[in-house]
């Protein structure tokens, strides 16, 4: 009797350390669903990397197509127009109709917070020489609450992928807001330069009144052309056109970079981050295992 409980009160001894065992055990548990939920999302962010990736192709292809369609066509014509170089025309700005691109979606990089910098860092400057024409839903939900009576219309949910006709219909809302006190209209955009760079870019342009006074400069060559006045019209509609398309093509082929990137970036740290619970769920349950040989064999050595 005495023996069984000299016995007893050894295993009672040796069962010291429980509150250590089970928070060994609790630890185990936590770090399995850690595990379980970082593996869950390393896939999820490798699969949007191959979907990135897929539509970078495209959008990079669609640039390559389109980026010359247009571009700098009536800025050439004025610079080869002889007469209009002797004049010389100069124009004072007293107010700019900001137009800042980014995407509807996140998830891609740092593009979308340095189009928004810039923009921000331009209308700090003066606020009353700024206005807002914003595309995109990050630039909507940034620049909105900051300078609410800047913003003049908002452009989202654009239809992917991009086209001139989508892109018309946008430039020709932003014509229509730039109202008789805006001067000039600037896009700030990202240019896409590779896979793994993009630059923010600006691109000024002239209003409707200033671009039909340069116009009216050029020389009328072809005599079956329609009357002067409906070709002004026509061409600074094309002018302003074919300038925000080129800007909308290298911002989603930007975006869509930036995208792949970003995923390849997060699954690389999931992927790190699963080897480092691993390690340690492995000296947890080894931990585990240490403290019940070590009860074993105090039992086994009290008995």
């Amino acid at each position: 009797m005495q023996r069984l409980q000299g016995a007893t009160l050894g295993l009672w001894s040796s069962l010291t350390p429980v509150p250590q065992y089970a928070f060994a055990t609790l630890n185990l548990k936590q770090l399995k669903q850690r595990m379980k939920s970082v593996g869950s999302i390393r896939k999820i962010t490798k699969a949007m990397k191959m979907v990135a990736a897929s539509k970078m192709k495209q959008d990079v292809q669609r640039l390559e197509n389109g980026k010359y369609f247009g571009i700098r066509s009536v800025q050439d014509l004025f610079a080869q127009e002889t007469y209009l170089q002797k004049k010389q025309l100069t124009f004072k700005i007293n107010k700019t109709l900001i137009c800042p691109i980014t995407s509807d979606k996140g998830l891609c990089g740092g593009i979308n917070s340095s189009i928004i910098r810039e923009t921000r860092s331009i209308v700090r400057q003066n606020r009353n020489a700024y206005k807002l024409f914003l595309v995109g839903e990050k630039s909507l939900g940034a620049l909105q609450r900051g300078f609410p009576e800047l913003l003049t219309q908002a452009v989202t949910a654009i239809q992917t992928p991009i086209n001139f006709v989508n892109s018309s219909s946008i430039a020709h809302q932003i014509q229509l807001n730039a109202t008789e006190d805006v001067d000039q209209i600037s896009i700030i955009f990202n240019q896409f330069k590779n896979v793994v760079q993009q630059v923010v870019k600006r691109v000024d342009l002239l209003n409707r009144k200033n671009f039909i006074a340069q116009f009216r400069l050029v020389t009328k060559y072809d005599t079956a052309e329609p009357e002067k006045e409906f070709v002004q019209n026509y061409m600074y509609e094309y002018y302003l056109a074919t300038a925000f398309y080129h800007a909308m093509l290298n911002n989603f082929a930007s975006e869509t970079s930036s995208r792949m990137n970003a995923m390849e970036n997060a699954s690389k740290n999931a992927g790190e981050m699963l080897d480092k619970l691993t390690l340690e769920y492995n000296k947890v349950r080894q931990a585990k295992i240490t403290v019940e040989l070590c009860e074993i064999i105090s039992g086994a050595s009290a008995v």
